[in-house]
């Protein structure tokens, strides 16, 4: 257990410091192509001035993220198992699907890129896909398919609403891939090979902190939230603990609950809303926390329930 501690500490500082050494020039290059997301919130006054004022800022740093994280995860013998493969997978399929999504609302003054029905689509395609695999060689039976689409989807999505404050969602990130990474590292052999990937991602989340932390010098973007987001559902389900991944990821779940419930109390309640705005680190910021505030006490229930959901898991 030591030793495989200490090898994914390596890893996970390995890949932390690769994001260190490229992200410098990564972001340069970020902001010559003029990665620059429009603001939007147009009906929220507060909140569009609030995008205003990090206007400037590039976007897709993701591009540089999930490469590096790959890279780490792979040299440190990530891909030997057919697990690894399917976290790369996920990862680079909804990767792509951001950096698409990015890519369109430079084009568009409006901010709009795809439409959440294709991006809910794909998603749900690629976690069946899982499933499916699932299925078929861990004798899961098929309601495994359903349930790796709700959570490979929901995971890339809850991320993507969790990623609208700086450090925000990789901080969250790091300490639920460092919680898997327990997980997997207590499993068979077959989960081992996923150990390399939950150190190289937490790591990478780290390393990128460096530049994403208050304030920051360039966001995620949907390709960095998107993948890192499939790749957290992905690992879940391959370790079996995708029904703790409420607890351990349980940040991101309160982000898309508040969401759900916001969208469902205008639509259905008269245009009433339960929150000054969704998701749920707008509303804490509207009533009076400063931006700082809002992500360190997020960033220290994100740990919680990742420490919470590790001892639950180990009870007998």
């Amino acid at each position: 257990m030591v030793s495989a501690l200490g090898d994914a500490a390596l890893v996970f500082l390995t890949s932390a410091g690769l994001c260190l050494a490229v992200g410098g020039w990564a972001i340069q290059r970020l902001a010559r192509l003029e990665a620059i997301q429009p603001a939007r919130y147009e009906d929220c006054p507060p909140l569009l001035a609030y995008q205003q004022a990090k206007r400037g800022t590039p976007t897709m740093g993701g591009l540089f993220v999930l490469p590096v994280a790959a890279l780490a995860a792979a040299a440190a013998g990530g891909l030997r198992q057919p697990s690894g493969w399917w976290v790369l997978g996920m990862m680079a399929g909804l990767g792509a699907l951001g950096a698409w999504d990015d890519l369109l609302k430079f084009k568009r003054p409006n901010a709009q890129g795809l439409r959440a029905r294709t991006k809910l689509a794909v998603a749900l395609a690629l976690g069946g896909l899982l499933g499916f695999s699932l299925a078929a060689q861990a004798g899961l039976g098929w309601g495994a398919v359903p349930f790796s689409m709700v959570v490979v989807a929901g995971s890339a999505h809850a991320v993507n609403l969790t990623d609208g404050m700086d450090g925000l969602a990789a901080g969250c990130l790091a300490a639920a891939f460092c919680a898997l990474g327990l997980v997997a590292m207590g499993q068979g052999p077959r989960a081992h090979a996923l150990v390399p990937w939950c150190a190289a991602l937490a790591g990478a989340c780290v390393g990128f902190l460096w530049f994403n932390g208050f304030p920051a010098s360039v966001f995620l973007g949907d390709v960095g939230a998107l993948g890192l987001g499939a790749a957290l559902g992905a690992v879940s389900l391959l370790t079996g603990s995708a029904l703790w991944l409420m607890v351990i990821g349980g940040v991101f779940v309160a982000e898309a609950v508040s969401v759900m419930l916001q969208v469902a109390s205008y639509k259905w309640r008269n245009q009433r809303r339960i929150f000054r705005v969704a998701p749920l680190h707008h509303h804490f910021h509207l009533g009076g926390l400063t931006e700082p505030k809002v992500i360190v006490r997020f960033w220290i229930v994100g740990v919680l329930l990742a420490l919470a959901g590790l001892g639950a898991m180990e009870r007998p």
